[in-house]
């Protein structure tokens, strides 16, 4: 829409190239002459690549797909508990304890929950489709980059 064009415009009025030079029309710094550039200021140690491959990228997608409908299979509190314990949700993992207290329950409650999931994901057709995705990232993460 023209209204996004606009913002586009406008957000990239300010911006500079990391290829200028450092000292470039700034009367701050009138004196100093210096090959330096701005891109020589950024530290390249906090710059986080992805390395990951387009093919990574499509299996990391496709497994967590396959583990979304598997959790859609478990019952509301087997599929909290779960995402809870293995930080499914947020990468946070916790302890019984802790999924306990969030939960309101006994810390037996919670375990017997997760066992009935676990007992639940291993079915054969699950157990096949999370074999194959581990064989394809193994795959994908030997190849040469």
């Amino acid at each position: 829409s023209i209204e996004k064009h606009n913002k586009m415009i406008r957000s990239t009025r300010n911006a500079i190239s990391l290829e200028r030079p450092k000292y470039k029309n700034n009367p701050k710094d009138l004196g100093h002459e210096s090959e330096a550039l701005v891109g020589d200021m950024v530290d390249s140690a906090a710059v986080i690549f992805d390395e990951k491959t387009p093919e990574q990228n499509v299996d990391h997608g496709l497994l967590h797909s396959d583990i979304q409908y598997m959790l859609e299979k478990l019952g509301e509190d087997e599929r909290t508990v779960l995402c809870l314990r293995y930080g499914i949700n947020d990468g946070i993992t916790r302890t019984v304890t802790l999924v306990a207290s969030e939960m309101r329950q006994t810390k037996s409650w919670v375990r017997s929950q997760e066992c009935r999931a676990l007992r639940k994901l291993r079915r054969p057709w699950y157990e096949k489709r999370l074999r194959e995705h581990k064989e394809s990232l193994q795959a994908s993460h030997s190849m040469p980059l």
